[in-house]
């Protein structure tokens, strides 16, 4: 149980920049389903044109819901599996739920303010940080947990037009790299992998999402195995997703069922992001690396020590 429970917590940094908008279709059923994006050029691509792509795909959706979301996960013999329910709203509402056997395993979210993330039997403490206490670096993550990557793996993120990137051009594939930063602090790659040829069928354009660091070698990795396509834009959807982290020896598969795109709603998002529902769990504050209070309630800390 320990197993999964890891797993799954380590979903937010498995969903890595780049994967399109999710489609609103239930177990399979797409309209048009050899439709592809109508600006894809691998010949001579840019990093302008790639984050062009990106963002294309991304700004078809504002906000989604999936309340049919399946996990399993392998390290050698050791095997489970859960399923739950994800949503997630532009820019930074994020939630993620899982159960097995009927019992909460994993809470993991993100709201304007914060982060965080709860593993049930596991380790009963709520963990989270706000998001401006994470940019600055420095935090000790239990977890390599990065709600802004899940974001961007959702579709819902858009890519700076002004970022730095570098482009690989390789003979199949093409690479976009962008820098970013750790929670620790540390200067790691993310990559976006996409199919140089035009893609076909249910063959991925974008392929791969992997955070290297700046030996070149992998965090973990993110390989889309099967995508449809959205029936009136085109846009790429990624279906089944197989996650691995080489120095945990860790796998996991996800399929998205019946994700659906949904009007914002700010009501719905107050009560629906928010770790409210988890005051009763002891929580601990990543920046101050403390437990809050000793009460169990979530304490909320407007300026905490240095």
């Amino acid at each position: 149980m320990r197993l999964l429970t890891t797993g799954l917590a380590l979903t937010g940094v498995l969903l890595l920049n780049g994967c399109s908008t999710i489609n609103n279709n239930k177990g399979g059923r797409y309209d048009n389903p050899t439709a592809r994006h109508s600006r894809w050029d691998g010949r001579q691509p840019t990093a302008a044109s790639l984050v062009a792509y990106l963002n294309e795909s991304s700004r078809q959706v504002q906000a989604l819901s999936c309340q049919d979301v399946t996990l399993d996960c392998r390290d050698h013999n050791q095997s489970g599996s859960a399923a739950g329910r994800m949503d997630c709203q532009k820019p930074r509402n994020f939630r993620l739920t899982a159960k097995v056997v009927g019992q909460p395993l994993v809470d993991i979210g993100s709201n304007e303010q914060e982060f965080w993330f709860w593993l049930g039997k596991a380790d009963p403490h709520v963990y989270h940080c706000t998001h401006e206490a994470a940019s600055r670096g420095g935090i000790r993550m239990p977890l390599p947990f990065q709600p802004d990557m899940v974001l961007a793996g959702l579709g819902v993120a858009d890519h700076d037009p002004n970022g730095q990137y570098d482009v690989r051009i390789q003979a199949k594939t093409i690479e976009l790299i962008e820098p970013a930063r750790s929670p620790e602090g540390k200067p790691v790659q993310k990559v976006t992998i996409f199919q140089r040829a035009q893609a076909t069928g249910h063959q991925p354009q974008v392929m791969a999402h992997v955070l290297r660091d700046m030996q070149g070698q992998e965090i973990c990795r993110a390989t889309v195995t099967e995508v449809v396509h959205d029936p009136r834009t085109g846009v790429e959807l990624p279906r089944r997703i197989q996650f691995a982290w080489p120095a945990r020896q860790l796998e996991m598969k996800m399929k998205l069922d019946g994700v659906r795109v949904v009007a914002p709603d700010a009501q719905l998002a107050a009560s629906l992001y928010s770790r409210r529902n988890l005051s009763s769990q002891p929580g601990f504050d990543l920046e101050r690396a403390q437990s809050d209070s000793p009460t169990g309630q979530v304490q909320r800390v407007t300026n905490p020590p240095r």
